[in-house]
């Protein structure tokens, strides 16, 4: 039995986000918007942000110069380079110096003139199709990844290749087998219980899948349904080869959802974040697309945000995070 735990216990930071009205929601958003497009360093900029929402300057400070998505230079036009294992294997780390020279800029140096920018970061989820980058939001990969960008090749980004060989998939049932998504959803609303989620879970002897191997019911009955109890759908990734997140977001946007309602559920959070990188712009793209579509569909079992005949509802926030390596630097 995992201890739950106490429904009234005191949590600081929340306390101190509700005497200032939240402002810390607000924070990453407003400090990635002031930074785009200026190569202005951190402290030109960062602490008139957190004044302008009722925080301390450090507040402003810690974040912007910790996060490499929002220190790096910003031009008018900013390119992201992977420099990680697996993009720096394919050529030897050739495509850095390459790029440079198409482009006429240094990595992570101030622009001139604050036109083009170029960053090195860890990863853009194309391991399988590397060396990659994302010019703005379009993504560039392969050999030709510097022509690309320099205008002479056309963008190339392959798909994901998946497949199952189980003749049962789970996870990709839509991508690689055609099933329909939101099948579980409204039967479990309208007739079921947390309780029932929650056996049905443990019964499965469903893990995470994160490496850990961690009970998926052993972490939700420990969650105890407290009141405020939120549940976050990790989708962040960066180790060499790893991009089952991309692709679940991407190709499966709602049973992702699904699951995350089926949490909440279970849970009784009314709260459920999806956290998605900010190198993957189509996986939040389409996680939103599946939001919207979730509101506006019709249909009985494509109407999964109505919660049909329950008064279940929940709040959905997108949390776009920056890259969290500190100064990406090329490896050497």
């Amino acid at each position: 039995m995992v201890p739950r735990a106490p429904a009234d216990r005191s949590d600081a930071f929340r306390a101190l986000d509700d005497r200032r009205g939240r402002p810390g929601s607000r924070l990453i958003e407003a400090l990635a918007e002031a930074g785009a497009g200026t190569a202005d360093q951190p402290a030109d900029w960062a602490p008139a942000v957190a004044a302008g929402i009722g925080l301390p300057a450090a507040a402003g400070l810690g974040p912007a110069s910790y996060y490499a998505d929002l220190a790096a230079p910003h031009g008018r036009r900013h390119v992201r380079v992977c420099a990680a294992t697996a993009c720096f294997a394919a050529q030897a780390g050739r495509h850095l110096t390459e790029v440079e020279q198409e482009l006429g800029v240094t990595v992570d140096a101030a622009p001139l003139g604050g036109e083009t920018s170029v960053q090195a970061v860890r990863c853009l989820g194309y391991c399988y199709a590397g060396p990659a980058a994302l010019d703005g939001d379009t993504p560039c990969t392969g050999p030709t990844l510097a022509g690309q960008l320099a205008g002479r090749e056309p963008p190339r980004a392959p798909g994901i290749p998946a497949a199952d060989d189980t003749g049962d998939p789970v996870l990709l049932g839509n991508a690689v087998a055609g099933e329909p998504v939101w099948r579980v959803w409204p039967q479990v609303v309208t007739a079921g219980t947390p309780d029932d989620v929650q056996l049905q879970v443990a019964a499965s002897g469903l893990r995470g899948r994160g490496g850990a191997g961690f009970r998926v019911a052993a972490k939700w009955e420990a969650a105890g349904r407290a009141p405020g109890t939120v549940v976050v759908a990790n989708g962040d990734e960066g180790d060499p080869g790893s991009y089952a997140d991309r692709l679940l977001m991407e190709a499966e946007p709602e049973r992702v959802l699904e699951g995350l309602a089926l949490a909440c559920f279970a849970c009784a959070a009314r709260r459920g974040v999806v956290l998605v990188r900010s190198e993957y712009p189509r996986a939040l793209s389409r996680m939103r697309e599946a939001v919207g579509q979730g509101h506006t569909a019709t249909g009985t079992s494509a109407r999964p945000f109505t919660a049909l005949a329950s008064p279940w509802t929940w709040r959905w926030r997108w949390w776009r995070v920056p890259d969290p390596t500190s100064r990406a630097r090329r490896p050497p």
